[in-house]
């Protein structure tokens, strides 16, 4: 593949608005979105000139995902990842989760800078108190311990779940974030639970644009 070939002016409004996308909300945008603000006639359109982006090795993309365009870095574009989105957590009652890849989503190397982060998506409606909804995607930075109050996903025997964690004397309780439901209470030696990660920030699709959810 050629690089650096010069653009005309429609595709230089195309991969534009990719930058510019990319830059306000660390990920790039769908075909849809890029149709509706560009006022393309459908679909179709936006694929042609993301063709002829990648073509001209302004960007790379990757099969099955809605949002995997990578802006091949030059000094005016961020720098981008793709990141996993792994299986559903349940915010409520646990289930299995880890399991699944769903896709990826590339999100600005700022925002995932930690080894080995990833996206779980959440069900339910346990944490809604903490701007945590059901459909949300929750970023998880692995790490195996946590401070007391954190937003974390758990392994509670084998399923995995999302919860504020406290560590008191001899029980572990993790605390929904829904003034009507109760906190689980694991005395020790009663159940097996393990630390994922911690939750650092949330992603939300508003009107099909994914946001960072203020928390």
């Amino acid at each position: 593949m050629s690089k650096n070939k010069p653009l005309t002016f429609k595709q230089e409004r195309v991969l534009s608005f990719l930058k510019d996308y990319l830059s306000r909300y660390g990920y790039p945008p769908t075909v849809r979105e890029i149709t509706r603000h560009l006022k393309m006639a459908g679909p179709h359109g936006a694929k042609r000139f993301l063709d002829m982006l990648e073509l001209k090795g302004y960007i790379r993309r990757v099969a099955k995902s809605s949002r995997a365009i990578e802006i091949i870095n030059t000094p005016s574009s961020p720098p981008v990842r793709m990141v996993p989105i792994i299986g559903r957590v349940r915010a409520g009652t646990p289930l299995l989760a880890l399991e699944n890849i769903e896709g990826n989503l590339a999100l600005d190397r700022s925002l995932a800078r930690w080894k080995d982060v990833f996206l779980l998506r959440v069900i339910g409606e346990s944490m809604i108190e903490a701007h945590i909804e059901d459909g949300d995607l929750a970023l998880v930075k692995p790490q195996p311990t946590a401070l007391n109050g954190e937003i974390v996903v758990l392994l509670l025997n084998d399923e995995a779940t999302i919860k504020r964690f406290f560590k008191e004397e001899d029980t572990i309780r993790l605390e929904p974030a829904n003034s009507s439901m109760e906190p689980i209470i694991i005395k020790k030696g009663k159940g097996e639970v393990s630390i994922v990660g911690k939750v650092v920030f949330i992603l939300r699709n508003i009107e099909g644009k994914t946001i960072r959810v203020k928390r």
